[in-house]
């Protein structure tokens, strides 16, 4: 979600690209699943991984920094900023590559829906036209490389073509869609086409 850029500690070029398909953030894995039990109420999870020898490294710094939640009470702090959200549960586990985090979060509301995203600063719509038909737009963000060091910033940028960020969505009664957003394809000077979910 994702997700999510911060924190990274220095990491040996040759090491990094041999071991790591690190994603431009504390996240080297993030899966965002959005499951809608009603029309705009619903549920989010978030599965990410932290990759250790990441952390400590900073690429990104200005308003494109955000910070992805480490704790519950940082995951709280994101959710308290939502009308409408709420923290179902949050577990962190420790494993070979990082540190995972499982995360619910429920959503009573479109806008709550929108706000939560919005705060990862991803763009993400759910509107209904007037033949009561809801549709979801979503136009996932990467933030720029702007800060640390030129071979930092080299590093992070050749690690971008093998790191992907899952997102899910499952409207009412219908079956789950899910894309795959290459961090290489965010990066790109064509931003990529909306994706559009209807119901």
């Amino acid at each position: 979600m994702a997700r999510p850029w911060s924190r990274f500690s220095p990491v040996p070029l040759g090491l990094g690209v041999s071991l790591l398909g690190l994603a431009l953030s504390s996240c080297l894995d993030l899966s965002v699943n959005v499951t809608f039990r009603a029309a705009t109420s619903g549920q989010i999870q978030v599965d990410a991984l932290a990759f250790r020898l990441a952390q400590g490294i900073h690429v990104v710094e200005g308003p494109d920094r955000v910070p992805f939640p480490g704790s519950r009470a940082e995951w709280q702090t994101v959710v308290d900023q939502v009308p409408g959200a709420t923290l179902v549960s949050w577990s962190g586990t420790d494993e070979d590559l990082g540190f995972r985090t499982k995360t619910v979060v429920d959503f009573s509301s479109a806008r709550a829906l929108e706000g939560l995203f919005v705060v990862f600063k991803q763009k993400l719509t759910l509107l209904q036209d007037t033949q009561g038909k809801w549709t979801i737009t979503f136009v996932p963000q990467v933030p720029r490389v702007t800060a640390g060091d030129a071979e930092t910033r080299a590093l992070w940028s050749a690690l971008w073509g093998q790191v992907n960020w899952t997102f899910g969505f499952t409207p009412p009664g219908q079956k789950r869609t899910e894309r795959s957003v290459n961090l290489a394809d965010l990066a790109a000077a064509q931003p990529l086409p909306e994706w559009t979910l209807s119901w």
